[in-house]
This record gives structure tokens, C-alpha cells and sequence, in this order.
């Protein structure tokens, strides 16, 4: 499952795609937009907006913090602080930025989305499946519904998972992080065959990278059919490397728990 970001985001290898001071303002403060108009709010947000695109990250930070101590009620701007704060390396303010948007608004589908992703980064994938199902609803995209499968995954619920997966195929067929995604949900509710069908697919696309012929030789090992899996040419992949996956991937099959079974997969297709 390719999301990208440590341990976890490495979890299930191509289940994608898929890091304090928080100085973020609690929606109680009653100070925070005292004597502020909307109308500066709002500059401050489209300058922020500007510069980011820039690529100075700190300077724009800097300006989402001051929006959001102007605001005790748009929990939009708590979250637009919430994703700078994420795409500076700051998971924990990020947190509290959405949680902060939150309690503002208990729907709003992005905040939901932001603080999923986080719980999910963090190893909680059973909070993460809990936070990112409403949100994967509402925002309705590729990116939301593999995050939930992959949470999903890692709680040990392939057959919800597999669910989430199938969503984010029908938005996005092509989408071969995606289809790789669902044979690895079915490969752990043990629907081998199915699996590597899906992965046959895969596999055959010009647009295949390593990532996916990787995943491709773990799901035919789990289905026990290892000569399929030795053969499997995976480009930039020295034969020692292959034969110590193999070896390893010949182990899965002993783990019972999915969710230790998901952990596994997702740190050997991640090496």
C-alpha cells in the first residue's frame, strides 16, 4: 500500500498512493477574532496560498497561523494550517490544527481526512479506519479510499478493505497502485486466485514499476505457486535480493493473525 511516509506509510508496499509548537488557536478562545474582519482573514489565506505555490513552505505557514488565530468559527482555515504544518514536517501541530477544525465543525470531510491520515501514520489503524470512513465518503476521491482500505488492512478487516479498494477503482480504473492495492486486500482475505488474476493485469501495463511486479511475486508465493514467482523478471532487482524475498515470502503463509500478515507483506514488498 503505497502511501509514503515511515514504518506504516511502507505498510503493504504499494498500498499507496498512497512528520511544535502548533500556535493553532482553540475554537473557544475568545479572542481570537476579536476586532479581525473576514476580509483580512481571507488575504492573508490567498497570500499564504501564493507563496506556498512558490515553495516557500515557512513563510506561508507562518501567514496560515495568523488566519487561523483570526478565525474561532471556519474550520476550513484550521485545516489549510493543519496541511501546511503536514507538508512541513510537523504531524503533531498538524493534529491539533485539525482536531481544533473539528470541534468547530465535527463534518468537515477534510479535517476528518487529515487527522485519518495522521492516526494512520502514527500506527492507529483501527482509529484511522474510523476517522477516514466518513471522510472517504465525502471527499470521494482515489487518494481518500486507499488510505481507508490500507487502514482497513492493517486492522485486519480485508473484507472492508477490499471494499474501499473497489471504490477507488471505480473512480480511477487505471489506476495501477489501486488495482495492486485490492489483490493484496484479497490475497489477505485469502482469495488467492482472484488476486493474481488482478495482478496479471497489472503487471502486463507498460506503466508497471518494480513496486508492482514485487507485490505480484509476494501474491503468487501466498498462493503457494512459487515456480510463477521465481520466473517473474522485476526490473532493477539483483538476483540475491529476489531469491531473499522469495525465502521470506515463503514464511506469510504461516502467519494466522491478517492484520500481522498485512504488517509483514507490507515491510518485505517495501525492501
Amino acid at each position: 500500500m503505497v502511501l509514503s511516509c515511515s514504518r506504516t506509510m511502507a505498510i503493504l508496499a504499494v498500498l499507496v498512493g498512497a512528520g511544535l509548537v502548533s500556535g493553532c488557536v482553540s475554537a473557544s478562545d475568545p479572542e481570537s477574532s476579536a476586532g479581525k474582519p473576514v476580509s483580512e482573514q481571507s488575504r492573508l489565506l490567498n497570500i499564504a496560498r501564493d507563496i506556498d505555490a512558490k515553495g516557500e513552505t515557512g513563510t506561508a505557514l507562518a501567514l496560515y497561523e495568523r488566519a487561523a488565530e483570526m478565525s474561532t468559527n471556519d474550520s476550513t482555515t484550521h485545516v489549510k494550517l493543519g496541511n501546511a504544518r503536514l507538508k512541513d514536517g510537523d504531524p503533531e501541530g498538524a493534529e491539533k490544527a485539525y482536531r481544533t477544525a473539528l470541534q468547530i465543525n465535527p463534518q468537515d470531510a477534510d479535517a476528518l481526512l487529515g487527522l485519518g491520515t495522521i492516526q494512520l501514520q502514527h500506527g492507529d489503524a483501527i482509529g484511522a479506519a474510523k476517522t477516514l470512513a466518513p471522510a472517504a465518503q465525502a471527499v470521494n476521491s482515489v487518494s481518500a479510499y486507499n488510505k481507508l482500505g490500507t487502514a482497513l488492512v492493517l486492522a485486519g478487516d480485508g473484507a472492508a478493505a477490499e471494499g474501499a479498494f473497489t471504490k477507488a477503482l471505480a473512480l480511477q480504473p487505471s489506476n495501477l497502485d489501486t488495482k495492486t492495492n485490492l489483490a493484496l486486500a484479497q490475497a489477505l482475505s485469502n482469495k488467492l486466485p482472484d488476486a493474481s488474476i488482478g495482478m496479471d493485469s497489472v503487471v502486463a501495463s507498460p506503466l508497471a514499476e518494480k513496486r508492482h511486479f514485487v507485490n505480484y511475486m509476494i501474491i503468487l508465493s501466498l498462493s503457494g505457486d512459487t515456480a510463477r514467482a521465481r520466473a517473474i523478471d522485476i526490473p532493477d532487482m539483483p538476483a540475491n535480493q529476489k531469491n531473499q524475498i522469495l525465502a521470506k515470502a515463503a514464511k506469510l503463509r504461516s502467519i494466522q493473525s491478517p492484520a500481522e500478515r498485512a504488517q509483514a507483506i507490507g515491510l518485505l514488498a517495501s525492501t
